[in-house]
């Protein structure tokens, strides 16, 4: 990547040079790549809209200031808010580390406060419930209890397990590798249940598509890519979750949920294995499950010193 002040550069070609940087030497995920240009592509238009050169050098704390006062009139939610301006920030602060810029403004941008959201996951009883109530007669059906019991087995993010081929599940065992955000690959394993399902559906398909998940709508043609999108999911997960009652599963990242939380009950907590299966960087990334877990631990030493005292109140009678 070439460096240093030789050319003036605009606010286009700064966004390029980022993005092919994200996408080449950091190895981001397509969907990272995808989600940062169009933010950057939004605070080109607005600075545009206000008549603004577009010349990185022209490029001020008090535009930064303003796109902020902006977002805040336009994205309530400041979640949505601090994805848009952490955006712009890496991108300012990976500008001014290449030199390609003669200012550093990425500390312009300050991120709104988030509070954290503890995640969903589904109780054990809505689990047990949903994977007993997954029907297997067509195709389709078929399709759809693999792809659910792969998520709850491997805690597999959507994107990583609609990348598999079919040729990615082992004919023996139940380990199989996936690649996950920042292309690092690693191990996860299928439960005798999840192995099953999937056999069985692979076993059924008669189409050539390399793809493990693949769509089943009817206007496909022959040649089309088949693969199964994380649009298709969402709507595989939002018709299950209205055919079977089960509200608690309302995106197939809930399955993750689950995964992580469920795994934490049954390890003792163990956070680095957890931390291993889902492929998380971070071991604070963990912490929301984690309180869920010791929440569901006072919970049931709550009921449990309820049954003592009642015991108590009886004389120990049975």
């Amino acid at each position: 990547m070439a460096s240093g002040l030789a050319m003036p550069l605009d606010l286009q070609a700064a966004r390029d040079e980022y993005l092919g940087w994200l996408q080449l030497e950091a190895n981001r995920s397509p969907n990272t790549v995808r989600a940062y240009a169009g933010e950057l592509r939004k605070l080109e238009v607005f600075l545009r809209d206000r008549g603004h050169t577009l010349a990185m050098d022209d490029l001020g704390r008090d535009d930064l200031r303003a796109y902020q006062r902006h977002l805040a009139t336009t994205l309530k939610s400041p979640a949505s808010r601090a994805r848009a301006l952490v955006a712009i920030r890496s991108w300012l602060r990976w500008l001014a580390k290449e030199e390609l810029v003669a200012r550093d403004l990425s500390n312009a941008v300050t991120l709104p406060r988030v509070e954290q959201r503890l995640p969903k996951p589904m109780t054990s009883d809505e689990l047990a419930r949903l994977l007993a109530s997954l029907p297997s007669e067509s195709l389709m059906e078929k399709r759809d209890r693999a792809l659910v019991q792969f998520l709850i087995s491997t805690g597999c993010r959507i994107s990583e397990a609609l990348q598999l081929d079919r040729t990615d599940v082992p004919r023996q065992g139940t380990r199989l590798i996936v690649t996950g955000k920042g292309a690092k690959q690693r191990a996860v394993y299928l439960t005798a249940d999840a192995k099953a399902a999937i056999d069985e559906y692979l076993e059924s398909r008669e189409d050539t598509s390399m793809a493990l998940f693949v769509n089943y709508d009817p206007t496909t043609r022959p040649g089309d890519d088949r693969r199964l999108t994380a649009a298709g999911a969402r709507h595989v997960v939002r018709r299950l979750r209205r055919e079977l009652g089960a509200w608690s599963f309302r995106s197939p990242h809930v399955a993750r949920h689950t995964a992580a939380t469920s795994l934490l009950e049954v390890t003792g907590g163990d956070v680095r294995l957890v931390q291993e299966v889902l492929g998380h960087a971070n071991l604070n990334t963990l912490q929301g499950y984690t309180k869920i877990v010791d929440a569901r631990k006072q919970e049931a030493y709550r009921r449990y010193q309820e049954f003592l005292e009642e015991k108590r109140r009886s004389g120990g009678e049975p």
